[in-house]
């Protein structure tokens, strides 16, 4: 088909006919795609327009109107919630609090040995000189042995 032809059965054909085609095309893309969700999930997911209506009514009354909708579905949602048992959330708390206080002790020990290794470094330097070759070779250590391994 050339594209003289495509122009002309477009002009012939009405607006209401190319209207009512499309519609047709949509209804059954539509169609598809609810066999799809029914085929997928067993069970066919409401659509957009069906759960977004347009509401009515003012600036005040929408927005009082969307806080109350929020709460009434944030209390659904919190419904659906499995919800742990009391020996549940004291034990998950005493691995909290276990592990916050070790993870502190170990953190305030590195924070008081650095602040000692600084001070001792700015008294002297050779400190830090010593500290920084023990560190080199360590890391020359652990780079030899990784090699050597893979």
């Amino acid at each position: 088909m050339t594209v003289d032809e495509v122009a002309n059965n477009t002009q012939k054909e009405s607006r209401s006919s190319r209207r009512r085609r499309n519609r047709e095309a949509a209804a059954k893309s539509q169609q598809k795609q609810v066999a799809a969700q029914v085929r997928d999930k067993d069970r066919p997911t409401p659509s957009q327009r069906e759960t977004n209506k347009p509401s009515g009514g003012n600036f005040i009354t929408r927005f009082f109107r969307g806080i109350v909708e929020y709460f009434t579905s944030t209390g659904a949602e919190l419904r659906k919630v499995t919800w742990p048992s009391r020996q549940d959330s004291l034990r998950l708390s005493g691995i909290v609090l276990v592990v916050t206080l070790v993870s502190s002790i170990v953190l305030g020990t590195l924070d008081y040995l650095y602040g000692q290794l600084f001070r001792w470094g700015i008294s002297a330097p050779i400190v830090f000189v010593i500290f920084f070759g023990v560190l080199a070779l360590v890391y020359a250590g652990v780079t030899v042995t990784r090699r050597q391994r893979g």
